[in-house]
């Protein structure tokens, strides 16, 4: 299995994380760990080396900062970005998040950065990790601009099927997580999309399927038993094509 997003470079596993990156290298081939700020980002990139060869990071600019920060603190992001390019596996996660009234700076802010964040992916042909929370169908439109971008990875996909496939048939990727246990939505894109365009994540330690905890990578186990369930498609097959992928966008 492969966790294709999550956080484990946040404080909230600072008492556990040893013991819970323990327990995944029994089930895991690699976890891949995501920041979306500049300390995000340097705690991430210090896990991947502390546990190489099986943690992988990719650094990013959430758009929430993205729409908050000054200019000091955003060029000072992209430019720990590009400077760490070697070290990542993409660049993520960026883009736009219209889940809360933003003023109009705030968005144009956003939007301008995630323009950035994209014009770098293209230069330097990094694949991106997409955060677009009630901005899918938008931002789908916004990324079909930059088509030298090697994949793309909607990260933690919630939006309509519609959208869902109009992304596959661009090639990219759709990636499930443990919040798809409880959405009859989210069943409905798993029945659309193709095997072959689907990762896995946990999105850690958000989503969780228990109240009151912390998610994990192991409960990755749920995402893919959801897809198992609702596509009617073995376990191992399931496991095996999107390791497949994962190892193929992020180039693992």
């Amino acid at each position: 299995m492969i966790d294709s997003h999550c956080h484990l470079n946040f404080v909230d596993f600072d008492e556990t994380r040893d013991e819970i990156i323990k327990k995944c290298r029994e089930e895991f081939k690699y976890i891949v760990d995501c920041g979306a700020s500049i300390e995000g980002n340097n705690r991430s990139l210090k896990l991947k080396n502390e546990y190489e060869n099986f943690i992988k990071c990719t650094m990013g600019y959430h758009p929430v900062y993205a729409g908050q920060d000054d200019k000091e603190t955003t060029d000072k992001t992209i430019k720990q970005i590009i400077d760490n390019l070697d070290n990542i596996q993409a660049i993520g996660e960026i883009g736009l998040d219209f889940s809360e009234n933003r003023s109009e700076d705030e968005l144009n802010r956003q939007h301008k950065n995630f323009h950035r964040m994209l014009e770098v992916a293209t230069e330097y042909d990094m694949p991106i990790v997409l955060h677009v929370r009630e901005a899918e169908e938008h931002a789908l439109e916004i990324v079909k601009q930059y088509p030298g971008i090697p994949d793309v990875i909607f990260h933690c996909f919630s939006g309509t099927k519609t959208t869902a496939l109009e992304a596959v048939d661009c090639g990219y990727y759709i990636s499930f997580a443990t919040n798809a246990l409880f959405s009859k939505k989210h069943k409905k894109n798993i029945k659309a999309v193709p095997l072959e365009n689907m990762l896995t994540e946990t999105d850690s330690p958000y989503l969780s399927p228990v109240k009151g905890e912390a998610n994990q990578p192991s409960n990755i186990r749920l995402t893919i038993e959801r897809i198992e369930r609702t596509k009617k498609i073995e376990f191992s097959e399931i496991e095996k094509q999107t390791e497949k992928n994962a190892i193929n966008v992020y180039n693992l």
